[in-house]
């Protein structure tokens, strides 16, 4: 197994909202033995009404809400959106080695910047495969797209090639 899964994670609202668009929001919870979400981010994913708001309830139950106490990095907030910046923010206040997010700038200021391990929605999916979680991946990410997740096309064949469905 691949280490990133064996410790606590910070997970961005992105992530959680294309998994719950095919009904994984419950996934980040059964692939780390702890899944950390910003203020922000809870914040975020419940301003809004949305066809997957229970779901994102619910998921946001199984998760430890937590608030940065200290001052983040200016370069966070100048760069990223508040719950991308939050993720990192977080992962650096509780030395959690691992975020997941989507966004490729946010991604790269984690891993290049901070030298956090990144991981997406779709190496989520890979992992879920690996582990027996869900069947298929294929169905997973056309599910997202079509639910208006966006996933790049050069994403979804490089995640089809690692998932042997290619």
């Amino acid at each position: 197994m691949n280490p990133i899964f064996e410790a606590p994670v910070v997970c961005n609202a992105g992530p959680l909202i294309g998994l719950a668009r095919v009904n994984l929001a419950w996934l980040p919870f059964r692939l780390f033995p702890e899944v950390i979400v910003p203020e922000e981010v809870r914040v975020e994913l419940l301003v809004k009404e949305s066809p997957d708001r229970s779901q994102l309830i619910k998921a946001l139950e199984l998760a430890r809400i937590h608030q940065c106490h200290g001052k983040p990095d200016p370069l966070l907030h100048t760069e990223l959106d508040s719950g991308e910046a939050a993720v990192i923010a977080t992962a650096l206040e509780l030395g959690v080695s691992a975020v997941v997010l989507d966004e490729k700038k946010a991604r790269r200021i984690a891993a290049h910047i901070y030298g956090i391990n990144v991981k997406g929605t779709a190496g989520l999916l890979v992992e879920a495969k690996r582990r027996d979680l869900i069947q298929a991946v294929k169905p997973c990410l056309y599910g997202m797209i079509q639910g208006g997740y966006f996933l790049g096309p050069n994403l979804v064949s490089s995640c089809l090639d690692a998932a042997g469905e290619s």
